[in-house]
């Protein structure tokens, strides 16, 4: 037992080390104008696959534990890794990770689609179905980036004279995040408006979350169009209008085929990263990603189904004679025999409904979100139908939610018939509580429906080095340094403009 020990703390250690230092052999990331692969002369559809690629795999490897961490969608407290994953929850962000976002929506992923868009309006025929694609990935892009850093280059992003090559402007200004928001739903609107569903022309193999089906990108760029007004309202309530307009409208993301998922797969080098470097350093097991006191909380509150579908006993420890699932305070750097982990497929098993498996896919817009933020705008008044039309699309979100988990169909109705008819009082606690439930491993956008809503209620982590709750990321030093238009640093607990 000691010799294992031993060896499971060097994984750890090893672990961590690959996740904090694996970018330091990378150029510099400097400025997000920088155009290092000068890549022009390739068709949009590499680009695009590029982009995709790109940005899902940050999300589920570089940004999202960092993100969870931190969030408090879980926790990286114990003993085995001497603290090292404590350190996101106590709000001490590596300068790799927070880099590699940046360095990938910018020098990467944005600088790509701006390509491929170029490539493709300037095509003989046009191609006005691949250029909506690819600013509506644009669009959700630019949103993840001012969500994680508030205030970014918007308006001179990737700002290149496509003649010369040559940057317009080498230090692009910080647009303030309203902008930036507002810049999100143009993009989206001139993606809408240029989508043609009649024209064979699209990315098609190179598509890979819809295979160039336009319809469903219509469907994807309006719901994000809802998740990005549902967003900026408190801030700016004139956005009541637009979405109550998009509501009634409809035409969004409507079941479970319609979601908005970059796939991973069971063959190497396909597989979802998350569940590779567990494979790499632990054969698949999870000795470093536990429950964590807020998730399960929240979860034994409602009495949710999905405890045991989300969390298993950590391997080799000691388990509760109870059976009861224990969660880590925030922060905490507890002995990991006692913990509860993430579900992890074993070696050799896709799995079915575990957490983190090859095949798990990066969720970018589910049909339970969109019902969710269906019910809550509704609850809230900024669309009509009342708190009883609320109560309805929340029970349907919530029977979807449980049956992406593979909740028996009897297990759901049992535990909805838990949970009272929603009123006035109750109804934007339990929609935005159950939202945050069920985003578990999207990091993003559990972090955002928390900021948004503030609920659940979170405590402070133990050694945190703020005196509020994690707001934001700071920039990357480097940027910072070789931009002059980079902002003053705001504190890590600062609210942003959209939760203010």
């Amino acid at each position: 037992m000691i010799i294992m020990n031993i060896l499971h703390k060097t994984k750890y250690i090893l672990l961590a080390s690959v996740l904090w230092l694996a970018s330091s052999c990378e150029s510099d990331f400097l400025d997000v104008n920088q155009d290092p692969n000068r890549a022009t002369s390739a068709e949009p559809p590499l680009l695009f696959t590029g982009a995709l690629n790109q940005y899902s795999n940050n999300r589920v490897i570089d940004f999202g534990p960092t993100a969870a961490t931190a969030a408090q969608l879980w926790s990286g407290g114990g003993n085995l890794g001497a603290g090292v994953f404590t350190r996101p929850e106590r709000y001490i962000i590596s300068i790799f990770s927070n880099g590699n976002t940046w360095r990938a929506h910018y020098r990467e992923i944005q600088k790509n689609l701006t390509l491929a868009i170029q490539g493709a309006e300037g095509a003989d025929p046009v191609n006005n179905n691949a250029a909506a694609q690819c600013k509506i990935f644009r669009a959700l892009t630019f949103l993840s980036t001012t969500l994680i850093w508030e205030d970014a280059p918007f308006t001179e992003a990737v700002d290149i004279d496509f003649e010369t090559l040559e940057l317009q402007s080498p230090n692009p200004t910080f647009d303030p995040q309203e902008q930036v928001l507002n810049g999100v739903l143009g993009l989206l609107d001139e993606a809408l408006a240029q989508i043609d569903s009649e024209s064979p022309l699209s990315i098609t193999g190179n598509d890979l979350i819809f295979g160039g089906d336009m319809d469903n990108w219509r469907k994807f760029a309006k719901s994000l169009k809802l998740r990005t007004l549902m967003i900026m309202v408190d801030a700016d309530p004139s956005k009541a209008g637009d979405i109550a307009a998009l509501i009634q409208e409809g035409d969004m993301i409507s079941s479970a085929a319609d979601n908005a998922e970059f796939p991973f797969f069971s063959e190497s080098g396909n597989r979802n990263p998350f569940w590779e470097t567990l494979n790499a350093f632990a054969g698949a097991q999870n000795f470093f990603y536990y429950a964590s006191e807020a998730m399960v909380g929240v979860m034994k509150k409602y009495n949710d189904p999905r405890l045991d579908v989300y969390f298993e006993p950590y391997a080799g420890g000691e388990v509760d004679p109870n059976g009861e699932v224990m969660g880590v305070p925030p922060g905490d750097n507890i002995d990991p025999n006692i913990a509860w982990v993430l579900s992890t497929a074993p070696v050799g098993q896709d799995g079915t409904f575990e957490l983190v498996r090859p095949n798990t896919p990066d969720v970018l817009f589910s049909y339970q979100e969109q019902l969710y933020l269906e019910a809550e705008a509704i609850a809230r008044g900024l669309a009509p139908g009342g708190v009883a039309e609320a109560d309805a699309r929340f029970r349907a979100a919530t029977q979807a939610a449980m049956a992406y988990r593979g909740i028996s169909e009897e297990a759901t109705t049992a535990f909805l018939a838990t949970i009272p008819t929603l009123t006035d009082a109750n109804a934007v606690e339990v929609i935005a509580e159950m939202t945050w439930i069920d985003q578990i491993i999207r990091p993003l956008e559990g972090w955002t429906t928390w900021r948004r809503t503030e609920m659940p209620s979170l405590e402070i982590p133990e050694g945190a080095q703020t005196t509020g709750l994690f707001m934001r990321f700071p920039l990357p030093p480097d940027e910072v340094s070789a931009n002059d238009n980079a902002p003053t640093e705001k504190p890590l607990d600062e609210k942003m403009w959209f939760n203010r």
